[in-house]
C-alpha cells in the first residue's frame, strides 16, 4: 500500500518532477512521473514548475511514485472561482475561460476572442484568409475599406 504525500517541486525534466516533502524531514523524491490527462491520439503535456506545491502517490518505501496534481494554497490563491468554469492561464498572462454557454480567449497582447450564446465577438485585429459570406444584416460603424470612409444612410 501505498502513501499519499504533499511538496514542493525542485526540479523537473522532460514529463517528470523532483518533490521536496517537508513533513517527512525534507526528503527529496526520485524522479516521478507526472500523471498526465492522455498520452495517446488526444495527447496533452504539462509539467509542474519549480516552487509549485503538488500531491504525489508515492509506493510505501518512497522509492517510486507519481506527481498527480497541483495544489492552491494560501501563497499562491486559484485565479478563479465556479463549479461550471475551466479556466488556464499560460505563463504570459493569456487566458482561456469557458463557462457555460460561453468561451473567452484573451492573449496577452489584450486581443479577445469571445462566444456568449449567440455571439461572437472579436476585440482586435481580425486577419481572414479565404472567403468571407454573410448572411444576414451587415453594420458598418466607424469604418474604411480600402482607406474609403463608410458612412452610414
Amino acid at each position: 500500500m501505498g502513501q499519499m504525500k504533499r511538496g514542493i517541486v525542485i526540479a523537473g525534466r522532460g514529463s517528470q518532477v523532483q518533490v521536496q516533502f517537508d513533513d517527512a524531514d525534507g526528503m527529496i523524491s526520485p524522479w516521478l512521473d507526472v500523471a498526465q490527462e492522455s498520452t495517446l491520439g488526444k495527447r496533452s503535456y504539462r509539467r509542474f514548475k519549480k516552487g509549485e506545491m503538488v500531491r504525489c502517490y508515492l509506493d510505501r518505501k518512497g522509492e517510486s511514485g507519481e506527481a498527480l496534481f497541483a495544489i492552491y494554497n494560501d501563497a499562491n490563491p486559484a485565479p478563479a472561482d465556479g463549479d461550471e468554469l475551466f479556466y488556464e492561464e499560460a505563463a504570459d498572462g493569456s487566458t482561456l475561460e469557458w463557462g457555460v454557454g460561453s468561451f473567452r480567449y484573451t492573449n496577452a497582447e489584450g486581443t479577445v476572442f469571445e462566444v456568449s450564446g449567440a455571439d461572437v465577438n472579436v476585440t482586435g485585429n481580425l486577419i481572414v484568409s479565404g472567403n468571407v459570406s454573410v448572411e444576414g444584416t451587415t453594420e458598418l460603424k466607424n469604418t474604411s475599406i480600402n482607406g474609403v470612409s463608410q458612412v452610414a444612410d
